[in-house]
């Protein structure tokens, strides 16, 4: 094959991957996902990297907390989200959390996201919940 070629079909598989690499990367990241698609596993699942907005329903510790879902908060269960850092949120306030799905299982994350009383914890147990990279509170008036 004459160099030139080769220069070109080299340029051409690189540019290949590059896009296929963009398209892998988005199609990881669901922005904007609903807590519900969260909870009810549509769409979204264990290892997806989730962006979620909603009312914080409870404070479990400082470092977890739980938010209500969009369509009927009455009927909905909350989905927990934990965090590495502490937070400071307060129920009633409106955030935006950036993370990662995973199944809850209290032992496992136990000591590395400072989880408190195990009761706290139990309605969550085996559901789906986010390990939180970001989470930020809503500027909006009387978010404080």
């Amino acid at each position: 094959m004459p160099i030139n070629q080769a220069g070109s079909w080299g340029r051409a598989v690189s540019a290949a991957l590059l896009a296929f690499s963009v398209l892998s990367l988005s199609a990881c990241e669901d922005e904007g996902t609903d807590a519900e698609d969260v909870q009810e596993e549509e769409g979204v699942g264990v290892g997806h990297r989730v962006t979620v907005s909603s009312q914080v329903t409870e404070v479990l510790s400082d470092q977890a907390f739980a938010m209500e879902g969009d369509d009927d908060p009455a009927q909905d269960e909350p989905l927990l989200v934990v965090t590495a850092d502490p937070t400071d949120v307060s129920e009633g306030d409106t955030v935006t959390v950036t993370g990662t799905i995973q199944e809850f299982d209290y032992r496992s994350y136990l000591e590395d996201y400072a989880l408190e009383d195990e009761g706290l914890y139990q309605d969550f147990e085996g559901d789906q919940f986010i390990v939180a990279d970001e989470v930020l509170r809503d500027a909006s008036p009387g978010t404080g």
